[in-house]
């Protein structure tokens, strides 16, 4: 018998944790053969500033902030204060 581990990263505003765990817990139950067995639960919750989400976002999926459209503009701050 082997332990198989999984790693789920979901970032959103405001989630029913609960509903997400059960969610994945039916959609284990519906794909895996009867004799699995599985265990779901909730991790950890930790907030992002502005810039740790786009971190978190070009690291993890490859999204830079450059390619989303939210990059930092010195110019237009520059322009702002002059």
């Amino acid at each position: 018998m082997k332990k198989f581990s999984f790693v789920v990263d979901v970032v959103a505003d405001d989630l029913d944790r609960d509903s997400v765990v059960d969610s994945i817990r039916s959609c284990l139950s519906d794909s895996l053969p009867s004799d699995v067995h599985a265990n779901v639960k909730a991790g950890e919750v930790k907030a992002f500033s502005e810039q740790g989400y786009k971190v978190w976002r070009a690291r993890v999926t490859g999204v830079t902030a450059e390619q989303a459209g939210d990059a930092h503009d010195s110019k237009v701050e520059a322009e702002a204060v002059a």
